[in-house]
């Protein structure tokens, strides 16, 4: 049963108005053509602040400085005067309102490239961002836009990845410890989300605990990669604060938190918490831990690897009890896929001597077949609890 559903009993006169809204917000019910409308409206907004970028490169030179800057202005003045008009002055079209203040938060990054190009400013692309991202840093809370939220979480995101990148950058980072760092920085706004529920902002608190939990567990999950530390050392020109800088503040951000989560029990609230702050110690673990190309056992696992595999396995685990815990579908289907691409990692990873790999794959794939039916009928399970309360997040 949808919010299309409710409306027709509402409209057969069997419920009142005021019933049809308790039901829907008791269930949490989603209209899924506003959700559609939502998301053509953004794509929208997007293809309009990208096709203008496009028009003005294809004809930079025939055009005049002064046109180019008054240009750049006015567009970025009329998206967002636009925006105000019709969610605000109007209050008729919110999401094509909240899309055009979208789209003047992109075209504000594009005329920063404009100026920087017209004058011949700084060429470090992390300038740029920066400016972009501290630029738009008040406008989801003026706006109590949770896309805008998104969106600025997003830039720190791409900022922090070009400036780990850059030679010249203080944080600069070599390929394989950049996972770490992107996982940390996840830990980060998960822990940022947890902090913001307590305030009026629970939106907000969506947006940054599901970026952030999806960073965590992307770039953790190479930690279980066989082979992936294939260093001999770490580089000497590898920033030495920035890992101890992003764990402390990822465990502090959990730590103020994980008292906010009101959906968990005291007991797994501290449970979560410790699970997170774990990781974030294994991460900046990692960095300090000395690799080396023969510390290889059962075929091709290093130390490292073994143990993230088995950390990562456990906080899923706690991941997906915590999800049933919080009504959250998010949560336990994101922990199972994780578990399953665990799995799957360590069991390519153990691959060694025929006969080895002959036992491995009898045993593993028998644990797979009473796994998945176990799995499949806890998943079961899960869903049927979930259901009968609305959506959360922790």
């Amino acid at each position: 049963m949808n919010t299309t559903d409710i409306e027709r009993i509402h409209a057969a006169g069997l419920i009142t108005a005021e019933q049809r809204d308790r039901i829907v917000a008791h269930f949490g019910m989603k209209d899924e053509g506003a959700r559609f409308l939502i998301i053509v409206s953004f794509i929208g907004a997007v293809l309009v602040a990208a096709g203008i970028a496009l028009l003005i490169g294809a004809h930079w030179n025939e055009i005049p400085c002064g046109v180019k800057l008054a240009g750049g202005l006015a567009l970025l003045l009329g998206a967002h005067g636009g925006g105000w008009w019709l969610r605000d002055a109007r209050q008729d079209y919110p999401k094509t309102g909240e899309a055009l203040h979208f789209a003047g938060s992109l075209l504000w990054l594009a005329n920063i490239a404009l100026v920087g190009q017209t004058y011949h400013l700084s060429s470090r692309p992390g300038n740029a961002f920066l400016l972009w991202w501290v630029g738009i840093a008040a406008l989801p809370w003026l706006l109590r836009s949770a896309a805008q939220f998104a969106l600025l979480l997003l830039a720190i995101g791409i900022w922090f990845g070009v400036e780990i990148n850059d030679r010249t950058s203080l944080l600069l980072c070599d390929d394989e410890h950049q996972v770490l760092a992107y996982a940390l920085l996840g830990l980060m706004f998960t822990g940022f989300g947890f902090v913001l529920r307590r305030g009026a902002d629970k939106n907000f608190a969506v947006v940054a605990e599901t970026i952030g939990l999806l960073a965590f567990v992307i770039f953790f999950y190479p930690l279980t990669w066989a082979g992936f530390w294939g260093w001999n050392h770490r580089p000497e020109e590898l920033c030495p604060w920035l890992f101890p800088t992003l764990g402390a503040l990822a465990v502090l951000l959990t730590a103020l938190g994980c008292r906010n989560l009101a959906g968990l029990t005291r007991q797994w609230r501290t449970t979560f918490g410790l699970a997170l702050a774990g990781a974030a110690a294994l991460l900046v673990g990692a960095y300090y831990v000395p690799q080396r190309n023969d510390w290889y056992w059962f075929g091709h696992m290093t130390p490292l690897n073994t143990i993230a595999a088995i950390a990562f396995f456990i906080y899923c685990l706690l991941q997906v009890q915590v999800g049933v815990q919080a009504r959250s579908r998010f949560l336990v289907n994101l922990g199972v896929l994780f578990i399953a691409l665990d799995i799957l990692a360590t069991y390519i990873g153990l691959f060694g001597s025929m006969a080895f790999t002959g036992l491995m794959f009898v045993m593993s794939g028998l644990c797979l077949i009473v796994f998945a039916v176990f799995l499949e009928r806890k998943w079961r399970s899960w869903m049927k609890q979930i259901k009968c309360q609305p959506e959360a997040h922790p």
